[in-house]
């Protein structure tokens, strides 16, 4: 959970916010988009509550603590999709450039021939049903039918070793809006399997809406 106030017009963020696969944040990684001014005219449901009664600068970081918050507990609630819909983009942009994760010896599973002329991760047949329901503006909020894409690569791809892969993840920021909230991550083993990945997550329906990564 977080707490947000106020400081020389700006609102500061401390606690932190568990974002599932893409990271825990805390304090100085997280923010919001306005400061205290430029809120009041940008944000429409902060712009309705100086519209029914006046409320204090303290009043609208009391209202945006709940935000957030409120937005945790829905993410967390469906943290399985989510965790599968950014799993999915990053497997699409690994077979995108084909990185050698397995030249990194703590992503390598101890056993697997990665010398066999047969080998190509990016060929595994994942199907169909692996796919089902992720993707750009896919909801992650249990609205719709969705497979568990985790499992299906974790069945799939034994030999890459997803488990110290997503420990290496490392939050970079985090930033609510409006009616979103953006994070963008990185990994510690210098191989460009994810590098400044950023998305924004529709509050909505938790879909993600703007993928980059690279």
């Amino acid at each position: 959970m977080v707490k947000v106030y106020v400081e020389d017009g700006q609102f500061k963020v401390k606690g932190t916010f568990d974002f599932g696969y893409m990271g825990v944040y805390k304090d100085d990684l997280i923010s919001v988009d306005c400061d205290c001014s430029d809120i009041r005219y940008e944000w429409d449901s902060v712009y309705e509550m100086t519209k029914e009664s006046d409320v204090t600068d303290e009043d609208i970081a009391a209202y945006i603590t709940g935000r957030f918050n409120e937005a945790e507990e829905k993410i967390q609630k469906n943290i399985r999709m989510i965790n599968s819909d950014f799993l999915y983009h990053i497997y699409d942009d690994m077979k995108g450039c084909s990185r050698e994760f397995w030249e990194r010896e703590e992503l390598r599973v101890p056993g697997f021939d990665y010398d066999d002329p047969d080998f190509n991760f990016y060929r595994i047949p994942l199907g169909a049903s692996g796919y089902k329901g992720y993707g750009v503006g896919k909801p992650n909020d249990g609205s719709v039918e969705k497979s568990d894409f985790e499992a299906s690569l974790r069945e799939n791809a034994p030999m890459f070793n997803l488990d110290n892969f997503i420990k290496g993840i490392k939050p970079e920021s985090m930033v609510l809006s409006a009616n979103y909230i953006s994070f963008q991550c990185s990994d510690i083993y210098n191989w460009a399997l994810i590098c400044g990945a950023y998305d924004r997550i529709d509050l909505r329906d938790l879909s993600f809406t703007d993928w980059h990564n690279y």
